[in-house]
């Protein structure tokens, strides 16, 4: 059984602590009390902790569990239009709340970090000044204090009760980059299997159907007509060869 902390314990963390659970100790992390009693009652140990945007604070030094974890996931939401220097002193928050952790390390990050570029997309595809400032002091300041850190850039987070049919779209012919949440929560677990170290990945179904095909397929309706689908199509190649991961979930159009 490894011991396994979760920073950041919402949508996303929470599916990758149930997943992990009870095979694996989890640690988590929260911003409310109510949600800490309420992982506690799940069975995971939690703390209620807010990360400050406004400025960098020496008390975040102190996780108490630090020392009994194997591994730490760090599933702590962040935008591409969020402000650079708030992002960094969040994160740098973060660092400092697990100083000195030399151990697997994931950081789960965006596609939201590549351009609306009308091509295919891989990890080294474009070069860094292309690349969105926000996502990418992120990726670089953790990188910069763990450089055993994973970094998963993740497309549209879907499944369970996130189905794309409910959601509104203007952009009905734009092809879409989403993956299942439990493809995320697999592949997480094979690299743990693997103790996979360094690598960045882009975590995305391998199927881009438009978002109009996705809402008929959903809906029950017939293939949309003479579609002229466009955007950027974030490639998963390299993490799919890497770990010889098969989605389990390959076709949005299909996510339950």
């Amino acid at each position: 059984m490894k011991k396994i902390g979760i920073i950041g314990c919402g949508w996303l963390g929470l599916h990758i602590a149930k997943h992990l659970f009870p095979k694996h100790k989890i640690y988590t992390t929260t911003t409310s009390q109510q949600k800490k009693a309420e992982l506690i009652a799940m069975g995971y140990d939690s703390i209620a902790i807010q990360f400050s945007d406004d400025e960098i604070l020496q008390q975040y030094k102190s996780w108490k569990a630090l020392e009994h974890l194997d591994i730490i996931i760090i599933s702590v939401p962040f935008s591409k239009r969020a402000n650079i220097k708030l992002l960094q002193n969040r994160f740098e928050n973060i660092s400092l709340f697990i100083d000195g952790f030399d151990k697997q390390l994931f950081l789960m990050s965006s596609i939201g970090i590549y351009p609306q570029l009308q091509m295919e997309i891989g990890e080294e595809t474009l070069h860094e000044q292309l690349l969105n400032p926000s996502i990418l002091a992120v990726e670089q300041l953790i990188k910069s204090k763990f450089s055993q850190v994973n970094i998963l850039r993740l497309g549209g987070l879907m499944g369970g009760d996130r189905m794309f049919s409910n959601y509104q779209t203007s952009t009905p012919d734009q092809i879409v980059n989403h993956v299942h949440y439990e493809d995320i929560v697999l592949i997480i677990e094979k690299m743990i299997r693997k103790k996979t170290y360094s690598k960045t990945y882009n975590i995305v179904a391998p199927a881009h159907p438009t978002k109009q095909e996705i809402i008929n397929y959903q809906k029950g309706l017939s293939e949309p007509q003479n579609i002229q689908e466009h955007g950027r199509k974030i490639m998963s190649t390299l993490s799919e060869q890497d770990l010889s991961y098969q989605y389990l979930h390959p076709d949005p159009k299909a996510f339950k």
